[in-house]
C-alpha cells in the first residue's frame, strides 16, 4: 500500500468515516505490517496532540482576518452587459455571411463553363445492385450542377 493511502486510510479511521468493511481490512493490513503500523501510530499520536493542543488554545483554530480581508481586496470582475454579447453575435454572423455571399457568387463566374475532365470521364457502376444510383451531372442551361437518376434497365443493355 502507498504511504498517501495509508495515511488517507488511517485519518478516515480515525474520524470514523470508513465504512466497516474497510476499516476491518485496514486493521488486518496493520497487524500484518510492522511498518504500517508504526507510520499509523505516528499519524494517530500527531492527530492526539493536534486535539489537546486545540482544546487548550482554541484561538488557534480560527481564521485570521487578515486571511479575509485578502480574498475581499480584490475588487469583483465586472460583467458587461449582455447587449454587448449580442451585438458581437449579430455582428459576426453578418461578416460570415457577406463573405460566404461573395466568395459564392465570384466562384460561380468562373464555373459556368463546363470541364473537359467532366464531360469526357466515363460513369461506371461497380456492381448491379437493385437500389437507384444518381450521378452529377452540368445543367442543360449551363448554370450548374443537377442530380440525375442512372436508369438500371439503360445500364444493362449497355456492355
Amino acid at each position: 500500500m502507498k504511504p498517501e493511502s495509508l495515511h488517507a486510510l488511517v485519518i478516515d479511521h480515525h474520524a470514523g468515516e470508513l465504512p466497516p468493511e474497510v476499516a476491518d481490512l485496514l486493521e488486518v493490513h496493520l497487524a500484518t505490517h510492522p511498518p504500517a503500523r508504526a507510520e499509523a501510530d505516528r499519524i494517530l499520536n500527531a492527530l492526539h496532540i493536534t486535539r489537546r493542543t486545540v482544546l487548550q488554545h482554541p484561538e488557534l483554530g480560527r481564521v485570521l482576518p487578515l486571511v479575509i480581508a485578502r480574498a475581499q481586496a480584490v475588487p469583483p470582475r465586472q460583467a458587461r452587459p449582455v447587449w454587448t454579447k449580442a451585438a458581437a453575435i449579430l455582428t459576426f454572423s453578418a461578416l460570415t455571411a457577406t463573405g460566404g455571399f461573395y466568395a459564392g457568387s465570384a466562384r460561380s463566374g468562373h464555373d459556368s463553363t463546363p470541364s473537359a475532365v467532366a464531360s469526357t470521364a466515363p460513369i461506371k457502376p461497380r456492381k448491379d445492385s437493385p437500389w437507384a444510383r444518381y450521378r452529377m451531372a452540368l445543367d442543360p442551361q449551363g448554370t450548374g450542377m443537377q442530380v440525375v437518376r442512372v436508369d438500371v434497365a439503360e445500364k444493362k443493355g449497355q456492355p
